[in-house]
């Protein structure tokens, strides 16, 4: 089987790839902290490409432009993925090529390929503490954490970690297919002071009454993450209890202002989307929050009482404020 993408073609592993393989994976950076140790030889990468890189659904991430690999992908069946319908997402890349976005974009296909041509209905997918660089690939392909592991043992190195473990259903996949081409661009959400970095995207669930909606980093300038924000696109009655807009900003950061100044960028992103007001609210204790409801331009439109049947009700919340934003 090969799978092609804009950049890549994912293909078996050839015997012939093990100068190649040995290039990327004899770095200290890939192979670690994926819980497997660096290769020492060209002829241990071609024992690991006939023992390991052989197997089902595994490919050699190819770039089009060089036609040599640069990194393996596959779809794996193991202890968290024992059913016939389910499978492991697993991936590396060689360092050179970090930060184009080339992971993802293989996973995409291979994901594509797994719930229409496998019939896969969840795939399941994993990283050690401290691998930051695999966290944001799995928020971005929409995977949802699911439980974490203490001193998790890792084989190959002989030790112990902390597993984060992360799924990704075939339904959830397809909700993200029917809102492809609705969401817009965020390269815009900079102030100069701070900019939004978008984490992840999630389609509509009529059924649960969730709107379209963004997931973002708030960052400064200098690119430090100084907390977190996201934007729900529309109306309903849970966006007029909950509101369109939820933020946080990390304790060292605060008292700036950034939570107001995230809103407003928040308000450029909603009126693409023809939004001509939204809500945020909070609780009617939180004095920092209505402050920076009122310094982001909200005008307050009383207090609500949180029905039993929103969730806000199970985390004991009751009442809500509610303010309202022109745009």
């Amino acid at each position: 089987m090969i799978l092609e993408t804009e950049r890549l073609i994912l293909r078996p592993w050839e015997e012939g790839d093990a100068e190649e393989c040995y290039k990327y994976a004899k770095d200290p950076r890939v192979g670690p902290i994926a819980g497997w140790p660096v290769h020492t030889s060209a002829e241990q990468s071609r024992e690991v490409i006939l023992g390991v890189l052989s197997a089902p659904e595994t490919y050699a991430v190819v770039l089009k432009e060089t036609g040599l690999p640069i990194g393996s992908i596959g779809l794996h069946h193991n202890d968290l993925a024992e059913k016939e319908d389910e499978a492991e997402l697993g991936y590396w890349l060689g360092v050179p090529y970090w930060g184009r976005g080339l992971i993802p974009e293989a996973s995409r296909e291979v994901i594509r390929h797994a719930f229409e041509e496998l019939n896969l209905n969840r795939i399941w997918c994993g990283y050690y503490e401290g691998n930051e660089k695999s966290r944001r690939v799995q928020e971005k392909l929409g995977f949802k954490p699911q439980w974490v592991s203490e001193n998790l043992p890792v084989p190959l190195l002989g030790e112990t970690r902390t597993g984060h473990v992360s799924l990704l259903t075939k339904e959830d996949w397809l909700g993200q297919k029917k809102t492809e081409g609705f969401f817009f661009s965020v390269e815009d959400l900079n102030d100069g002071e701070i900019f939004l970095k978008l984490r992840r995207t999630c389609g509509e669930k009529p059924e649960k009454r969730w709107l379209p909606a963004y997931y973002f980093d708030i960052c400064r300038a200098d690119g430090i993450k100084i907390g977190v924000c996201d934007l729900r696109v529309g109306h309903n009655d849970k966006t007029y209890i909950g509101g369109n807009i939820g933020y946080g900003i990390d304790p060292p950061f605060r008292g700036r202002h950034y939570a107001a100044k995230a809103c407003r960028l928040l308000f450029r992103q909603a009126k693409k989307h023809g939004m001509d007001h939204l809500f945020i609210t909070c609780d009617p204790d939180n004095t920092v929050s209505k402050k920076t409801c009122l310094a982001a331009g909200g005008a307050y439109m009383g207090t609500a009482l949180i029905h039993e049947d929103n969730e806000l009700y199970a985390d004991g919340k009751r009442f809500a404020s509610i303010y309202r934003f022109e745009l």
